[in-house]
């Protein structure tokens, strides 16, 4: 087993696997990768010596010994390190703390405790070392064959330890309960609920089964009031189902919502859900073009309706970076729209826009996908069907994934390229809260403002009364120069000139009383401005659309072609946890010998250049690393997709469907 820090990503993956045979594992190639050494083990982390002034050791407190443990559970880790050099008292109870040992651990490794597990601390600490190890070292503690039945699928999903598909015809929903032991036998289950006289297709999913036990599926089925062929033919529901049980959900007062009329059959659909709202993005012909909702999945109520211009969100899967930011591609203007969905309860505002964030210029190409990821997602409150395992990857820790493809404007596909880009979720979220505060210097001399017109309605619910704000926007036009004076998107909520209507639960009912429209400007942010320091660039062939979840926590898998035998592959992850980054890098620099500290940090702090072979119009800098791990066996893998506990290895017939899956279990 080989690994080093990437130093540079410019390498090609081949349907998702890196192919360059100067890989970013090559020791003579890129000497600043390190030594070869092996990634150390899971340990604990060593205390900080910037910034420490010598505190004299005070009279010893006269505290049990459970207090204090208590005390230092509630410091931050940098805090906890630092106070092993108080005194020799506090070393020893931190030393010798399972419990602390374990909560430094799971800092380490970008994990949140299970407080439901039934494990001792001693018990979770020792799994939680196992399962570092495995990922490290990339050796399954078993593998394991799910058996296809031959049946051909439109869609793979992956959530929460299950494989979802389609079956060919979108009729039916199966999943599989993924193994955990090498005595599970994985078996396919059907999700029903859709009534015995249902006739249309399954054009979409989503699921949020950690934190409500829910799938979404996405119907388009035939229109009843057709009056002439110009009218759209088709009818776009979202049904609601609670997974453990197969029926209809409890806590959806409607649990099958009408969101749109549609002229195509199998428009495209993206569904993202975290807590009380649903996101969904819908591509349809023209004159609908595309489209951002916003539902309360509890109560059925449309929260908003976003025009976005021609085919924006086509091929578009959103990301919430938050429980209340969510990121939309859009890959007309090359941005990433920023959300903020406020609360829904009490619903003083509704969903806005509230920063673009645009991506390396491309003049030559046009963008025809932008696929978001970031597993695990954020939870509102808590994830109460958590099963008993103990511990889980943050998300606030996890790194958000978005595979770009690229193609000439006359589509021809010679001339498609295609990239990964990954960032922290946490440094996104300093990002968005840096730009969007008013005292943000450079916001003003931003060349480009884009302006959206939004009419917000207070909707009065027919069951109960009470009164809700449902926004309707679209993007209006793109402004050169300084920034105008607009009215404040908060207050168009508030505007004393917006009426009360009163709408059924059909979320497609037409706009009865609407306030007047009014403008707003948005801040566009120049990829220079924001994303170089806190962004890392793959360049990748021939991405297979629709095979998003190769990454969960801090770590993304890949397929590397084997040069000896091109029938085989290496399986491969990349690991952006800081704290292995930093461990590596010490070991790098130890092999070295260069002596003293003098300049350890420049090659951390310095930006590389992708080598983009001319996708983009402009230099792309990036100064996230990784580590990055190679399994010591080989695979007939043709696509791999990743879970908390497993990677997914699948064989692909050439008609496309799976021939085979492997499971690969590590922990």
């Amino acid at each position: 087993m080989d690994a080093k820090i990437a130093p540079s990503y410019t390498s090609t993956i081949e349907n998702g696997m890196i192919s360059d045979p100067s890989n970013i594992l090559e020791e003579s190639s890129h000497p600043l990768q390190g030594t070869g050494t092996p990634a150390p083990a899971l340990q604990p982390l060593i205390p900080p010596d910037d910034d420490y002034t010598h505190v004299p050791a005070p009279t010893p407190l006269i505290l049990p010994h459970e207090l204090v443990e208590r005390i230092f559970l509630l410091l931050d880790t940098k805090s906890v390190l630092r106070s092993r050099l108080v005194n020799r008292e506090f070393n020893a109870i931190i030393q010798s703390s399972t419990s602390v040992q374990y909560y430094l651990a799971c800092e380490a490794a970008g994990v949140i405790d299970n407080p439901q597990s039934p494990l001792s601390y001693g018990e979770r600490l020792e799994a939680l070392k196992q399962r570092e190890d495995a990922w490290r070292k990339l050796k399954p503690a078993f593998e394991t064959t799910i058996k296809t039945n031959d049946l051909p699928s439109a869609l793979y999903d992956l959530s929460a330890g299950n494989l979802f598909r389609l079956d060919k015809n979108r009729k039916e929903l199966h999943y599989c309960r993924l193994p955990s032991s090498p005595q599970d036998s994985p078996q396919w289950f059907r999700i029903l609920g859709y009534g015995p006289s249902w006739s249309g297709s399954i054009v979409g999913m989503g699921m949020a089964v950690y934190e409500h036990d829910l799938v979404v599926s996405v119907i388009s089925d035939a229109a009843d009031d057709v009056d002439n062929a110009d009218m759209p033919q088709h009818t776009l529901y979202l049904v609601l189902v609670k997974l453990s049980t197969g029926e209809y959900h409890p806590l959806a007062r409607y649990p099958k919502i009408q969101v749109q009329r549609s002229f195509s059959a199998l428009p495209y659909i993206s569904v993202k859900i975290v807590g009380d709202n649903l996101a969904l993005v819908v591509h349809d012909r023209l004159p609908h073009g595309s489209k951002l909702f916003i539902f309360d999945w509890k109560t059925g109520h449309r929260r908003l309706k976003h025009h976005a211009p021609w085919d924006a969100y086509e091929n578009s899967i959103p990301v919430f970076v938050s429980p209340e930011i969510l990121l939309v591609p859009n890959r007309i203007y090359s941005c990433f729209e920023i959300w903020h969905l406020f609360p829904s309860l009490p619903n003083l505002i509704p969903p806005g826009q509230i920063l673009s964030l645009e991506t390396p210029v491309t003049y030559y190409h046009n963008i025809a996908s932008m696929e978001s990821h970031g597993e695990l997602g954020p939870f509102l409150h808590s994830m109460p069907y958590f099963p008993p395992r103990p511990f889980f990857p943050s998300s606030e820790s996890s790194i958000v994934t978005i595979n770009l493809l690229l193609q000439s404007f006359d589509n021809r596909p010679a001339f498609r390229k295609a990239y990964k880009l990954v960032i922290h979720r946490r440094a996104l979220l300093d990002i968005i809260q840096e730009w969007t505060s008013p005292s943000h210097p450079e916001q003003r001399s931003l060349p480009t403002w884009p302006q959206n017109k939004v009419t917000v309605d207070k909707v009065a619910d027919p069951d109960d009364g009470s009164v809700r704000l449902a926004a309707q926007s679209e993007l209006c036009s793109l402004v050169e120069g300084d920034l105008p004076q607009t009215p404040d998107y908060l207050t168009l909520a508030n505007s004393p000139t917006s009426p009360t209507s009163h709408k059924s639960a059909d979320s497609s009912s037409p706009d009865s009383a609407s306030s007047t429209p009014q403008i707003y400007s948005l801040l566009l942010v120049q990829w220079a401005n924001w994303g170089p320091p806190v962004s890392r660039w793959f360049r990748v062939n021939k991405t297979h659309q629709g095979w998003n979840n190769q990454s969960i926590g801090q770590r993304f898998a890949f397929v590397d072609p084997n040069p000896s035998d091109t029938t085989k592959c290496i399986v491969g992850v990349a690991d952006f946890n800081l704290h292995n980054v930093e461990m590596m890098a010490q070991l790098g620099r130890e092999g070295q010998d260069n002596g003293g500290n003098e300049g350890k940090n420049e090659e951390n702090e310095e930006l590389e250049i992708l080598d983009h072979k001319g996708g983009f119009s402009e230099e792309v800098c990036m100064g996230l690393k990784c580590v990055v791990h190679h399994a010591p066996g080989e695979y007939d893998f043709d696509r791999v997709l990743m879970d908390e506990e497993r990677l997914l290895g699948f064989k692909i017939h050439p008609e496309g469907r799976a021939e085979s899956i492997k499971v690969l279990y590590f922990g």
